[in-house]
């Protein structure tokens, strides 16, 4: 199929028409037919069901000297780091999918309202799926703040499409370091995934992680990743030394037979935590959106389980729900659970 959405010279990870990971140890097992088929039969047979809908919010406040993360839901986080306030994989629709009345629901609320959001300077979106890239949350970013994008390659096609030819999109390969008003840096670090909007475009746009530095801290996102053979995490301390916070997925990954090579586990997510060197750990992408076979607060128990077996405090590897902020040297989570029976508290040791 021809590149919808990128033109350049062929590398390590760009035969010229589409993208791949960059190690040959870790091939994307695509969903086929049969596969999607399996998929949605275990995600249905396991539905989420009973669920309390989160309803504590949070309200940030316009500017941070220092360093905040904010959970949103899913994959959605607000960092406000040195004076800036920047969204990673912004969603606030109800729904997530290339139809907005039938995609996969969410279950619980953003943790922080949109009318209550301070003013955003950035947007970094970490590829093109619907979960990560939604055009209506993207839309109304744009129309309220016109913040700056910063986006894998051939992710600005999409966005400029749907939202405005008048964006300011910088696009960025692996490993380019980018800055914000010439006080932050932006680098797009890579990911073990895939990308698609529709049945044509597979891989014709670049996936990856970022890693946001200020003048003190550094802010590691991983985005959609499997763990591969671990080799870029192991790569981000030997060129970051030191790494305040990594926010890791640890949700939708079940059954693991068709997932492994998409999303990694709460083992893995545990690994890519050791690997990278973090001091930090915060885990996203569980408990809003289903899109796997897992229960909701399964990913969860299984954490606290591996942070035991590993001899990791609970404290160093946090389940972030919506609402909750973590700073650093505190470890404070601000937003408090309404129903005791989804609290994300760590089980006494």
């Amino acid at each position: 199929m021809k590149q919808k959405y990128y033109t350049g010279p062929i590398t390590d990870h760009f035969n010229g028409n589409s993208f791949n990971n960059l190690t040959t140890a870790e091939k994307i097992k695509y969903l086929n037919s049969f596969d999607g088929i399996k998929w949605y039969f275990h995600m249905m047979t396991n539905a989420w069901t009973g669920l309390t809908p989160q309803v504590v919010q949070a309200h940030p406040r316009e500017r941070e000297k220092e360093l905040k993360v904010t959970m949103i839901g899913h994959a959605s986080i607000l960092l406000q780091i040195e004076g800036y306030n920047i969204l990673v994989d912004p969603v606030w629709s109800p729904r997530i999918g290339p139809v907005f009345f039938i995609g996969k629901k969410r279950v619980n609320p953003p943790g922080v309202p949109f009318s209550h959001l301070p003013p955003i300077d950035a947007v970094l979106i970490t590829h093109n799926h619907y979960d990560h890239m939604d055009i209506r949350t993207l839309r109304r970013l744009y129309k309220k703040y016109h913040p700056v994008f910063f986006t894998p390659l051939g992710n600005d096609i999409v966005l400029k499409k749907h939202i405005s030819n008048k964006m300011t999109i910088h696009t960025m390969d692996w490993f380019e370091e980018l800055f914000l008003d010439h006080q932050l840096k932006i680098t797009l670090w890579p990911a073990y995934h895939w990308s698609a909007r529709g049945i044509y475009d597979r891989n014709h746009a670049l996936w990856g992680g970022f890693i946001v530095s200020s003048p003190q801290y550094n802010a590691y996102f991983t985005g959609d990743t499997s763990y591969g053979d671990g080799t870029i995490f192991k790569q981000i301390k030997e060129r970051f030394s030191s790494l305040d916070v990594a926010v890791i997925n640890i949700g939708a990954y079940a059954p693991r037979a068709i997932l492994k090579s998409h999303h990694n586990d709460p083992e893995e997510a545990v690994n890519i935590f050791l690997d990278c060197g973090a001091k930090q750990a915060l885990g996203i992408h569980w408990g809003t959106f289903q899109l796997s076979s897992e229960e909701a607060y399964e990913p969860v128990h299984t954490l606290y389980g591996v942070l035991r077996d590993h001899l990791l405090s609970v404290n160093q590897f946090i389940p972030m729900r919506p609402g909750q902020t973590w700073r650093p040297r505190s470890s404070v989570i601000v937003a408090k659970p309404v129903d005791p029976a989804i609290s994300n508290e760590p089980p006494k040791e």
